[in-house]
């Protein structure tokens, strides 16, 4: 708690200052305080305290100040307190107000008692200063906070419509696979099954040799039949090469070299989550590149059958307590924790960036 900062909100400052005031004004009466100075005093104190809590429009107090200036010009000391309304019209941005019951202030009081409103004026012309300079920067605050808060929705959304190409994606195969199954597969399977029904009814008649036709028939359609399923699933499997390539020119573009360290076989690994560690692979070094000069780069992935796990590590760091997760590290964050996965951020010497996706569930 030793090192913990306290911070004095306006409203805090402004109540202190004004209590202050009242203080120092009580002070300045103190040599010439009587019954009726001590009740003017109360007013005032009064009048205060009703603006305070019911918060009325600041014009509102001209009729407390006039009054007092009326009881000034019988009671010339009272007129110190005007200083007190000077001061709640210089805080509450009324600086023509605060001029004119300062003026008056002067021609009431001798100077050396004058110099108390003048104080007042000064000092809420400053805390208005800070005020108007807090509601702008408080409005900034909450634009930046707004914007941020459009950009996690545009995020979200995003992040949905990947979802949401994701299951398209897997409607299309089915529908593929429906349609292979009915175009091909189901028609040899169906002349099969109707071929293997006509041996077994040869067979009880006696006529081996057309049911060892049927036989020969039956066997080149399931022949025939197990082609096509080999096609379909060809069709549906990414290409092994293809992918290859595209990791070798996306390690090849980068800005330094990579040294890489590849463990298991990628291609147990389901296409989508190859697709899924390739951007962000993408994104990592476009982040490396953003914010590090390295001298050494190191790419490893490790697959299993229970998970993939990838790890980019850099030297080089620019600005060491720089954020380098900016808004697409956060975005990658969202589409790996969508699909029972973890982001992770490691500083020290190096920069080290992690990405560990189950291969259990929705794939």
């Amino acid at each position: 708690m030793a090192g913990k900062r306290v911070l004095l909100g306006y409203e805090v400052v402004e109540t202190v200052l004004l209590l202050a005031l009242l203080l120092l004004a009580l002070v300045l009466l103190f040599p010439v305080l009587d019954a009726l100075k001590i009740l003017i005093f109360l007013l005032v104190v009064l009048s205060l305290l009703v603006r305070w809590r019911f918060r009325p429009n600041p014009s509102w107090m001209l009729i407390d100040a006039s009054f007092l200036v009326v009881i000034s010009l019988f009671v010339g000391d009272a007129g110190v307190l005007l200083g007190v309304y000077v001061w709640y019209f210089a805080t509450e941005n009324r600086p023509l107000f605060a001029l004119l019951y300062g003026s008056v202030s002067f021609f009431l009081l001798e100077l050396a008692l004058f110099q108390f409103p003048l104080f007042c004026l000064v000092l809420g012309l400053l805390l208005s200063r800070w005020k108007a300079e807090r509601c702008v920067l408080q409005g900034e605050a909450d634009a930046l906070r707004l914007h941020l808060h459009r950009l996690e929705e545009e995020q979200v959304h995003l992040l949905l419509d990947y979802q949401d190409a994701q299951q398209l994606s897997r409607l299309e195969e089915r529908s593929h696979i429906a349609q292979i199954l009915h175009d091909s597969l189901g028609h040899e399977l169906t002349g099969a099954h109707l071929s293997g029904k006509m041996v077994r009814s040869l067979l009880e008649r006696g006529e081996v040799d057309r049911a060892r036709e049927s036989q020969d028939k039956v066997i080149d359609r399931l022949e025939r039949s197990l082609g096509h399923l080999k096609m379909a699933v060809r069709d549906l499997e990414s290409d092994p090469e293809v992918e290859k390539s595209r990791l070798e020119a996306l390690l090849k573009e980068f800005s330094y070299p990579v040294e890489t360290q590849i463990r298991g076989d990628l291609l147990l690994v389901p296409a989508s989550v190859r697709q899924l560690l390739h951007t962000c692979l993408t994104e990592a070094l476009t982040n490396v590149a953003k914010h590090a000069k390295p001298s050494s780069v190191v790419l490893q992935i490790d697959s299993s059958q229970t998970m993939v796990r990838m790890m980019l590590e850099n030297d080089g760091l620019i600005r060491e307590d720089e954020r380098a997760d900016g808004n697409g590290l956060r975005y990658m964050r969202r589409r790996v924790e969508a699909v029972g996965g973890s982001l992770s951020i490691q500083r020290a010497a190096t920069f080290r960036l992690i990405v560990v996706i189950p291969l259990t569930g929705g794939y």
